[in-house]
């Protein structure tokens, strides 16, 4: 994949359903994804014009936040689904002054972003070298989602992994809800990440 010059590759699991997130990519997932649902649920089907538009404005709005992949999977267990996604976005680099380097501007947005969310988000920084791309900022974050009044806060945890690269940052996301197994879906992620390999054009890469 490429933005602006600058492109990426990462390996994810056989069996996990990558969502192509080009115009035309959005529309086909959005539409297969309302047939599905219908399939499963057929009293939706006088909803499945609905769902498609809806889903395909959460793809297109993801999409004008920088994410340009993403992958996922989902099984059934004997307490409910086993979730999992991963993301790749390219976002620009945080403001940050001369004397401070753009791994600390990322460490303390991360900070700054807890902070605002007055208790509900906890994090864990640290610095890391990827094999493929190089030195980067790994946050182990828990985070609360609030969908609106009246509905319970969901928990969920995701690890992400900022890579400054080529005056932007590349970063990869692992998310779930499942957050009972977190520390097992953490170590697929961080292989998954250990796969990221990121270029610039003409072949300038690290």
């Amino acid at each position: 994949m490429a933005e602006q010059g600058i492109h990426f590759s990462m390996v994810v699991p056989d069996g996990w359903e990558r969502m192509d997130l080009t115009g035309k990519g959005r529309r086909d997932y959005a539409r297969a994804q309302a047939r599905r649902a219908v399939e499963q649920i057929p009293a939706l089907a006088g909803k499945r014009q609905v769902i498609e538009d809806r889903l395909y404005r959460e793809l297109t709005s993801s999409w004008a936040k920088g994410v340009r992949y993403g992958a996922a999977m989902a099984q059934p267990t004997a307490d409910g689904i086993l979730d999992a996604s991963v993301t790749v976005s390219i976002l620009p680099e945080p403001p940050h002054h001369d004397d401070e380097s753009v791994f600390e501007a990322i460490s303390a947005t991360v900070h700054e972003n807890d902070e605002d969310s007055d208790g509900d988000d906890e994090s864990d920084v640290s610095m890391i070298n990827l094999p493929q791309a190089g030195r980067a900022v790994r946050v182990l974050g828990h985070r609360t989602l609030h969908p609106g009044e009246g509905s319970r806060p969901l928990k969920y945890s995701v690890l992400q992994t900022f890579v400054p690269f080529g005056g932007r940052v590349v970063v990869v996301m692992g998310f779930t809800f499942s957050s009972d197994v977190e520390d097992q879906l953490f170590e697929l992620f961080d292989l998954i990440t250990g796969t990221l390999s990121v270029w610039l054009d003409g072949g300038v890469d690290r």
